[in-house]
């Protein structure tokens, strides 16, 4: 009986430590990227990955590496909306996704047109139409034209910064999963 108790207190204390974990890291991430000190509301994560992907997905196809990036975000951040990311079809109307959803408070309205830049990006290509239906969700968020294109031209500039890093970091080429493993066993 009391190995039963110690086992689940047990339990109960490695929930709380991962908790605090994914709490902190969200925070250290958020405050990183964004400046921001308090996690947002679960709530407003559904809407906010759906838009991203519908936006992505603008040019007729919801690329591998657009969900990929998607995902991978969904997962740094710890939040709700990790499975939704991964199975999503983006198929619903871009307006409606956003109306009465919580996202479209004041404080997120910039963040979800950077997210959702960065994400019809990661495929390496910021289609025509991926573009149109960022500025359709600007406009409807009430993001002056002018402000999404500093957000767009931020972007650009963070992904040739990103190149300029990796080349700096690893002149040779990024390592392989193998040689990194050699490595660290040295």
């Amino acid at each position: 009986m009391l190995h039963n108790h110690v086992y689940f207190g047990l339990l109960k204390f490695v929930d709380y430590i991962m908790s605090n974990l994914e709490q902190d890291g969200k925070l250290w991430i958020l405050n990183q990227f964004y400046g921001v000190t308090t996690t947002p509301p679960e709530e407003d994560y559904e809407a906010f990955i759906k838009a991203v992907l519908i936006c992505a997905k603008a040019d007729g196809v919801l690329e591998p590496e657009e969900r990929n990036w998607v995902v991978g975000r969904t997962a740094v951040f710890g939040n709700s909306g990790y499975e939704l990311a991964k199975t999503y079809p983006a198929n619903e109307d871009l307006l409606e996704v956003l109306a009465n959803a919580p996202v479209t408070n004041k404080h997120a309205r910039r963040i979800i047109l950077y997210v959702a830049i960065q994400a019809c990006s990661a495929d390496r290509a910021y289609h025509e139409d991926e573009r149109t239906a960022v500025h359709k969700m600007a406009k409807y968020l009430g993001i002056e034209e002018d402000v999404v294109n500093q957000i767009e031209q931020l972007c650009i500039e963070e992904a040739k910064l990103r190149e300029q890093r990796i080349s700096v970091l690893f002149p040779e080429g990024i390592p392989s999963e193998t040689e990194l493993q050699l490595s660290t066993s040295r």
